[in-house]
């Protein structure tokens, strides 16, 4: 993990900028959740996408609950990557379900590195502030094979009970 504080810069003529801290960390886990893509267009004309997901970790190997963290990606070869693990519809598109994108596998082991940076974003005027986290993937390894996903056991056939004997007492 590195720590590195940043120094001040400014966004806007509206706003001023100071990066409190920039933390790089990489582990290995497994993305257990995949979001719709996100994308526009740039002020200026170039148009941009995002992949957000879910990365479940544990930071040390006796930690009983694992981590989880909401990042993304813009790198379109990772996109790619976490791509094939996913349904894709008749219509080509990728399949949707509750809000989340359906996975042909249970989860996905990786190695995975992400940079989370702190900011503090104040007017220039001074009326209002506020931190901002941001957390972006910037190294994706797909260790493995993945576990697929369970299929639902055989219902077990059901035997007709005869009804010429009645051996109720009422």
């Amino acid at each position: 993990m590195t720590v590195r504080p940043k120094g001040e810069r400014s966004l806007n003529r509206k706003f001023t900028t100071l990066s409190i801290l920039h933390i790089d960390m990489e582990f290995e886990g497994r993305i257990i959740r995949v979001l719709p893509t996100r994308g526009g267009t740039s002020q200026r004309g170039n148009e941009w996408k995002a992949l957000p997901f879910v990365f479940a970790y544990y930071e040390t190997p006796d930690q009983r609950w694992e981590d989880r963290v909401l990042l993304e990606t813009f790198d379109t070869n990772q996109m790619a990557q976490i791509a094939q693990y996913c349904e894709i519809g008749a219509d080509g598109k990728v399949v949707v379900e509750n809000g989340n994108v359906k996975l042909k596998v249970l989860d996905i082991k990786c190695k995975c590195g992400f940079s989370h940076n702190v900011k503090d974003v104040t007017r220039r005027d001074g009326s209002g502030t506020a931190i901002l986290n941001e957390m972006r993937c910037y190294k994706l390894e797909i260790i493995g094979q993945p576990q697929q996903q369970p299929t639902a056991p055989p219902a077990p056939a059901v035997t007709p009970i005869p009804s010429d004997t009645d051996d109720l007492p009422f």
